[in-house]
Parts: structure tokens; sequence; C-alpha cells
């Protein structure tokens, strides 16, 4: 359950994330610089899955310290969607010179995403992982 919630006494309001799961709510303060972006729903995954393996991958960064700021600042954005998750998550799985840094930020992007997908689609996370790597590993991203 989400929603926004005025907490008396307060001035600002919050927003309400309440895990059904743990029987505990979150409470954010509307103007926080955390990053809240609405789930997907099963047309708009698709879509993006299916985007995944176009657009143009960015080679040109001054040094791996810069290709991680930049990974950085995409993902932390306030617009940020699924599908700059996924363009990070491949632009990443497709460099050959992946560091430890970027190894870790990928797998924990695909987690996060992993997650998303098995909440949407009512799946085990580790099958949405395998359906997300399989389309990282779809011949046409290769070439």
């Amino acid at each position: 359950m989400c929603g926004v919630e005025h907490i008396s006494g307060m001035e600002s309001f919050f927003y309400a994330i309440e895990s059904v799961d743990q029987k505990m709510k979150n409470l954010i303060p509307v103007e926080s610089d955390i990053l809240i972006r609405k789930v997907s729903t099963k047309q708009s995954f698709s879509r993006s899955l299916e985007k995944i393996g176009q657009g143009e991958i960015n080679n040109d960064y001054e040094s791996r310290k810069d290709r991680i700021a930049q990974f950085q600042k995409r993902i932390r954005s306030n617009q940020v969607t699924l599908s700059t998750i996924l363009s990070v998550i491949r632009e990443i799985y497709l460099l050959k010179d992946k560091g430890t840094v970027e190894r870790q930020m990928m797998n924990e992007l695909l987690d996060t995403v992993s997650r998303e997908y098995a909440f949407v689609f009512d799946c085990d996370v580790e099958e949405a992982r395998k359906t997300i790597k399989k389309k990282l590993n779809n011949k046409k991203l290769l070439h």
C-alpha cells in the first residue's frame, strides 16, 4: 500500500510505503532526494526488455572512474526509468574491461530489476533473473 500522508504537528508531507510481507510502514519526506519510481506494468516491462538491445553503447569515457560516475548519474536521476536501468545493465554487461565496482553495480541493478520482474509477473526471483539475462545474451546484442 502506498500513498501520501501528513503527520499532525509537522509541516511536510510524506510518501507512505507499506510492506505487506513485513507489516512495516516507511515514511519518506516528499522533498527528499531519495529516488522513487513506480513499479512497471507487465506491458511496460515487456516493452523495456524488448528494447534492451536497441540504442548505441557509449564507449567514449575518459577513464574507468568517469565511466562509473556516468553510470551512477544515469541511475540516480530523478527521472530514472526501467529502460534507463536496463540500458546501464546492458552497457556494463557488454564491457570487456569491467572492473569490480562495475560488476558489483551491474549485479545490484540486476537484482533490483529481477525482484521487480518477479513481483510484476508473479514468478520466482531466480526465474526473473534468468529471463533478463537471456535478453542480455540475445545474439542481436553481441553484433
